[in-house]
């Protein structure tokens, strides 16, 4: 269900993808970046998540409440974002607010993975159209390095992933599993009979693919599906094997990445 649903994801953020090539060319909307190809925005951009990820840990230490707000601002403005490219005026914001109103009405798994199919392909359009290929893999390998030290040497994202695995939210897609699986956190350890995708990890294979809309629609699609399988295969191993700890997602789909990016180099 988990790698069905990435692939949902990736394929979604292809579409509006090249919507928002086609608006950006048409002077419609502006790119986040002005220079695609600067190697530059891939430090800026990391910068940019260091800065979203210390306010996130600050909250989630000190006012935790506030991080709702803070969660239910950013979907608000990414799912107004995703309307916007199927309805026109108001009715982007009318109905991003009442998905919004119900997600908090009623607290459920299923609907925060829905807000997340409806947010993340339009931030991952976005980014994506206003990188190129190349900047977007440095910024793919610089998150991989950062993934690996932050789940293994400073844990802030296993604690992150803690207090936010206790309660319904978007930042986390969650799904169910058959087996049964003790997982050691900070503190202690929880049984849970899930299995869970933080939303950078659809974020920044969704937005590679998109930058890959260069090479050609084929290309993009074929990387999202081996994204999908390389998912499929991880949270296999980690079913079977019964992992009882965090492990960074965003590593092993770097490997498929610099996959597709090797075989453009063949090429040229």
């Amino acid at each position: 269900m988990l790698s069905v649903f990435f692939l949902l994801v990736g394929l979604f953020s292809i579409y509006l993808g090249i919507q928002t090539n086609e608006a950006i060319k048409k002077g419609e909307i502006e790119p986040v970046f002005q220079n695609p190809s600067d190697y530059k925005n891939s430090l800026y951009a990391f910068i940019l998540i260091l800065i979203g990820t210390s306010i996130v840990l600050f909250l989630i230490k000190f006012k935790f409440e506030l991080i709702k707000i803070l969660e239910n601002i950013a979907i608000f403005l990414l799912t107004t974002t995703t309307f916007s490219f199927f309805l026109p005026g108001f009715y982007p914001f009318i109905l991003s607010f009442l998905i919004l109103t119900l997600s908090e009405i009623k607290q459920s798994y299923l609907l925060k993975n829905l807000i997340l199919l409806l947010s993340i392909p339009s931030a991952s359009a976005i980014i994506g159209a206003s990188l190129s290929f190349q900047v977007t893999f440095i910024l793919f390998a610089i998150l991989s390095i950062y993934d690996i030290v932050s789940v293994f040497i400073t844990k802030h994202m296993v604690y992150m992933a803690e207090k936010l695995f206790s309660r319904p939210t978007a930042f986390i897609s969650v799904f169910p599993s058959k087996k049964i699986r003790n997982i050691r956190f900070g503190k202690g350890a929880k049984k849970v009979k899930v299995i869970a995708l933080g939303a950078g990890d659809y974020f920044l294979p969704s937005a590679l693919a998109v930058s890959s809309l260069q090479f050609g629609l084929l290309f993009s699609i074929l990387m999202v599906i081996s994204f999908s399988i390389s998912i499929f295969l991880l949270f296999l191993y980690i079913t079977r094997k019964e992992v009882s700890r965090p492990l960074p997602a965003l590593p092993f789909l770097f490997i498929v990445a610099l996959i597709f990016f090797l075989s453009l180099i063949i090429k040229l």
